[in-house]
């Protein structure tokens, strides 16, 4: 038997490569995770090979440590396929272990015995290159032990790979434990293999390599063996290792642009609208107080401007909330389109918009604001839908109407607020004679929810007149609240709060009551050609028992069906065609009147509309406002007139001003108007006096049913 030492610096360095070869295919199965798929393959086949290429280096760095006194060589041919089976088997089993986001059991072991098998067969064809005039004996025990030590090291370092891919906090340490298990789990299947082998050169025993003196040509030395496997070892780790920091450093730099842009996004999030890209309230905040210090400085006046889209929830209920996504767009643009540099514009949420104008005087405020109201006012064509919406504005002044911020936001939200409740689509600059908008007082909601029981709602009165006779025809009923402290409020106050909370429904219950007990009430008096308009809202037209309500109320005060009119939007009418054409039909057939009011402002869909029972068409107070100058209006009323003739309805224009306005309304053909210049909105005393008055073309015993509107 020959006499083995071991040199205790090889079998160190024989771990220490061991050890670093787990560390990196370790790091690279980490990088894995977290990179793109291109460079997920490139990480995958470096961390095998890696493996690999320290598995069979430490293998032949240990033997290398292994001393005997005679002189070893080993096959080249034989070194060479060593070397290519660690390397193809710690790839493929690489691969198969954390190419996944799992790691079933199946596939661990799958890869577990391929790369068992090629560290096996990697160290037993090395032992099998070492050529010299030697006889080894083996272990058959400790064979079996090394195997079995392979196969666990193996499915150590797999799992490993896999739980450690994943670039958490503390990774970096366990993964040099873990590299630290992984090298002695090697070296112990090495060492183990090593020592069931004995060595003599007694010629007995198993001859490995026979012709051994005949392949002398093609074998390296120990020395020349060492040298070649230190070297490729240290040249592919240092490759390895550059190539770590290169990722590293891109990494971070890829980091490094990431939360820089992050950082772009939560501010442009912070201060900007994601819809619109204009400013939002906080940015609005910001360039607020900047003004106003740079106005406190000197000694200038700037202009805040609150403005609201009017009727964009009908919108929304008509079209879907993306066509009033695209719908504010189309505004933001068109109000940027307007404005100069030095202005701010932002969009506050919904539909509501504001213009910071500095170093600016009031003619110029004006000017823009009666520009942005016309502009808007032209219709928007988005999607294939041809929408018509309006602009209210209010104006604050600094320092006219405050210094702070909170101050100049309030009151040109209150003068904007004004605008929406005397008729919406114009401007006004705040005076201390506005109401201040109150419907986000809980208060006020509390107020709101015991109105009912308190008896503090009305039915005001405006009246319609026959536009040739100019003969009363009847009114609209319209709802009022007589706050205790607030006053009398208009629905523009309470309604959208009425809406919100579902007190609308008993609201509208009381409406319909209260309205035909006031048409019992005329008719007593001898005034049984006058009509009455209700309004319905959205809500209680999708009441399921509406038409009992309508039916039990007439009834119950012997109310000729003929004298009411039930007014409905576009939009709530087309809102479930099939339920409305069932509805109003049987209506209808009653001899209820059913108007569509507002029209002009939602789908303005004359075909769906033809299949409604409806008739009468009110045409909004919106293209009436500005139709003297605005020759667009002029056609787009007319227009109007003639389809809704050619389907057998009249038409009803709302919100008359001016005797011009009158004139050209009645020469295109409307059947009925209503609006300021004939009387403003009554309560119910002053409409006793307007009955009594001498001036009405008809008579006010006449109770001939055609000179009522024909239903």
């Amino acid at each position: 038997m020959l006499y083995v030492s071991w040199d205790p610096i090889l079998i160190g360095i024989s771990f220490l490569v061991a050890f670093i070869a787990s560390f990196v295919a370790l790091d690279s199965a980490g990088k894995v995770a977290t990179s793109e798929p291109r460079s997920a393959i490139f990480w995958r086949f470096s961390g095998g090979a890696t493996l690999g290429i320290g598995i069979w280096s430490m293998h032949y760095v240990g033997m290398l440590a292994m001393k005997m006194p005679v002189m070893m060589h080993y096959d080249l041919e034989l070194t060479l396929l060593s070397f290519i089976i660690a390397m193809l088997t710690s790839i493929l089993a690489i691969n198969i272990a954390v190419a996944g986001k799992t790691l079933p059991t199946k596939r661990l072991l799958f890869a577990s015995l391929l790369l068992g098998t090629g560290v096996v067969s990697m160290h037993y064809l090395g032992m099998a290159s070492m050529m010299g005039f030697l006889t080894i004996y083996w272990n058959v025990a400790l064979i079996a032990l090394s195997v079995a030590i392979a196969f666990f090291s193996a499915w150590v370092a797999l799992w490993l790979a896999f739980s450690l891919r994943q670039n958490t906090h503390g990774v970096f340490i366990n993964r040099v434990f873990a590299a630290l298990i992984m090298g002695a789990s090697i070296s112990a299947m090495h060492y183990t293999a090593m020592s069931a082998a004995t060595f003599s050169n007694d010629g007995t025993g198993i001859v490995i390599r026979g012709h051994a003196t005949t392949l002398m040509s093609h074998d390296v030395g120990e020395l020349g063996l060492s040298l070649w496997v230190a070297t490729t070892t240290l040249v592919i780790f240092g490759i390895m290792l550059f190539i770590s920091m290169i990722d590293s450093q891109l990494r971070t730099s890829r980091l490094t642009d990431s939360l820089r842009q992050l950082n772009q996004q939560l501010e442009k999030q912070a201060y900007y609208d994601p819809l619109t890209g204009l400013a939002n309230r906080s940015q609005l905040d910001n360039l607020l107080d900047a003004c106003l210090s740079k106005a406190s400085e000197t000694r200038s006046t700037f202009a805040l401007i609150y403005m609201d889209l009017d009727r964009f929830k009908l919108v929304n209920d008509a079209w879907g909330h993306h066509i009033g996504d695209q719908l504010l767009v189309a505004v933001a643009g068109r109000l940027s389109a307007c404005i100069s540099e030095k202005m701010s514009l932002a969009r506050l949420g919904g539909d509501e918009f504001t213009l910071l104008v500095p170093d600016t005087h009031e003619d110029e405020v004006e000017a823009l604001v009666k520009h942005l109201v016309a502009t808007i006012q032209q219709p928007f064509c988005e999607l294939n839908h041809v929408i018509n919406v309006s602009l209210s504005a209010g104006i604050s002044y600094y320092p006219q109407h405050g210094d702070t911020a909170h101050e100049l936001k309030l009151k040109a939200d209150t003068a904007m607020y004004s605008v929406k409740q005397e008729g919406r689509n114009s401007w006004a600059v705040f005076h201390a004679g506005m109401a201040q908008k109150t419907v986000d007082d809980p208060l006020f909601l509390q107020d709101l929810s015991q109105a009912l029981s308190r008896d503090q709602f009305e039915l005001w009165y405006q009246p319609q007149y026959h536009a040739p006779e100019h003969a009363l025809a009847g009114f609209e009923a319209l709802l009022r609240w007589r706050h205790p402290t607030r006053g009398v409020l208009l629905p523009a106050t309470f309604l959208p709060m009425l809406e919100k909370t579902g007190l609308i429904i008993s609201v509208g219950r009381w409406v319909i009551d209260a309205a035909c007990r006031q048409l019992h009430h005329w008719n007593n008096l001898g005034f049984r050609h006058l009509t009455l308009a209700i309004n319905l809202s959205p809500s209680q037209f999708e009441q399921h028992d509406i038409y009992d309500q309508i039916t039990d109320s007439l009834q119950r005060y012997h109310i000729d069906p003929m004298q009411l009119t039930l007014e409905i939007t576009e939009n709530t009418a087309l809102k479930n065609i099939e339920r409305s054409v069932q509805l109003l039909n049987q209506f209808a057939q009653m001899g209820i009147t059913v108007a569509i009011d507002d029209f002009g402002t939602g789908y303005s869909n004359m075909l769906m509309l033809k299949r409604l029972p409806a008739t009468e068409l009110k045409i909004d107070r919106s293209f009436v406002k500005d139709i003297r100058d605005n020759s667009r209006n002029v056609k787009i009323v007319s227009t109007i007139i003639d389809i809704a003739h050619s389907m057998n309805m009249h038409v009803v224009a709302e919100g008359i001003e001016t005797a011009e306005q009158q004139a050209l309304l009645t020469n295109m053909g409307c059947a009925y108007l209503q609006g300021f210049l004939f009387a403003r909105p009554l309560p119910v005393e002053k409409v006793a006096v307007l009955l009594q008055q001498k001036r009405f073309t008809l008579s006010l015993e006449c109770s001939d049913s055609s000179q009522k509107k024909p239903a």
